[in-house]
């Protein structure tokens, strides 16, 4: 192929480039005159309308009438009167009803066109179209309360999500008994300084780790008055599988509720007498209350409360879990901490 036969590269006329723009961009654009009322609409704005028929003409105030949705055309009609009076409209969008059967929701923005002499000679009409942007914001809308009807069904004091490196914590369900910050988005600092500061290295700790996790720490929901509280996390995961962010569900365990079974309790090697007499210390019981509580004998409670090694070593099972049953209810706690000791905590 000789030179002279090669054609020349196509080039874009700027009517074409403003009209794929105006495409990708969801907009389009049109002119009302003071002098006849026509509006002369760019391709764009018949992309949106689905008028690509009518590109070219001018149009008049029945034509986008009729493409109105029935509950706007008023307030279009008065919108038009306003703009010829030189008057902005207070009513700024309107939905149109394309003959494809489709629904649009757009935007305008005016702006006065003003000749040479600097009078005011009509408007330029700047649309945008909204309709993916309100079908989002209803979507998101409906996902936020499928989720608040899920967390409300479940027994949980909290409910969040936090970013991989727990950093940034969402909350989405919060219970009266929680002390946490007012607002729904808050750092993991303003978190931290409530946990117990024996349990601030385990939590620092635990948040390089992946996978689910069930962590329990001790938190301040009063000044000096700490709570333990039990959370589960599990990994959200992306289209590819990949963690992207974390659930979190985090429950209180109140006096009497939560924390180990009192069997379990019972058979913890780590149960000891040093831990039995601080339990029944901070009940304020005396050896007495506890024999009466428990049904086992003082002699029997001085015996274990004396010894270091387990309780399951020193006396039957039976009577280490008459022990933890009464302490139990009488509102004790025995929960395992992050590093797997026993603690006990009202």
């Amino acid at each position: 192929m000789t030179e002279d036969c090669q054609c020349n590269g196509f080039q874009p006329s700027e009517r074409q480039l403003l009209r794929a723009l105006e495409t990708m961009a969801g907009v389009g654009f049109c002119t009302l005159s003071f002098a006849d009322g026509k509006v002369q609409a760019s391709d764009g704005m018949h992309v949106l309308a689905g008028t690509l028929d009518q590109v070219g003409q001018a149009i008049g105030i029945e034509f986008i009438e009729q493409r109105t949705h029935p509950d706007d055309r008023a307030g279009l009609v008065e919108s038009f009167h306003m703009l010829m009076r030189d008057t902005l409209p207070t009513r700024r969008d309107l939905r149109l009803l394309r003959d494809d059967g489709t629904l649009r929701r757009l935007e305008m923005r005016f702006e006065r066109l003003i000749d040479d002499n600097r009078r005011a000679v009509g408007w330029i009409i700047c649309v945008l179209d909204r309709t993916e942007e309100e079908s989002l914001k209803k979507n998101l809308a409906l996902l936020r309360q499928r989720l608040r009807t899920v967390f409300d069904q479940l027994d949980v004091d909290l409910a969040w999500f936090s970013s991989l490196d727990g950093r940034i914590i969402e909350r989405a369900k919060q219970s009266d008994s929680v002390a946490l910050p007012a607002t729904p988005l808050f750092t993991f600092e303003s978190w931290f300084a409530a946990i117990h500061p024996d349990d601030q290295a385990a939590v620092l700790e635990s948040l390089g780790k992946g996978g689910s996790r069930v962590t329990e720490v001790r938190v301040e929901t009063e000044p000096g008055h700490y709570v333990p509280m039990r959370s589960v996390r599990e990994p959200v995961l992306g289209d590819a599988g990949e963690p992207v962010e974390w659930l979190g569900l985090s429950t209180l365990m109140q006096p009497g509720h939560g924390g180990l079974e009192p069997a379990a309790a019972a058979s913890e090697e780590l149960l000891n007498g040093p831990l039995l007499r601080a339990a029944r210390n901070l009940l304020g019981w005396t050896i007495p209350v506890l024999a009466e509580q428990s049904g086992v004998s003082a002699s029997t409670i001085m015996r274990i409360e004396e010894a270091t090694a387990p309780v399951i070593e020193v006396a039957r099972r039976r009577t280490a879990e008459r022990l933890t049953e009464a302490l139990t209810s009488g509102g004790m706690i025995f929960h395992r901490t992050l590093t797997g000791k026993l603690a006990i905590s009202l």
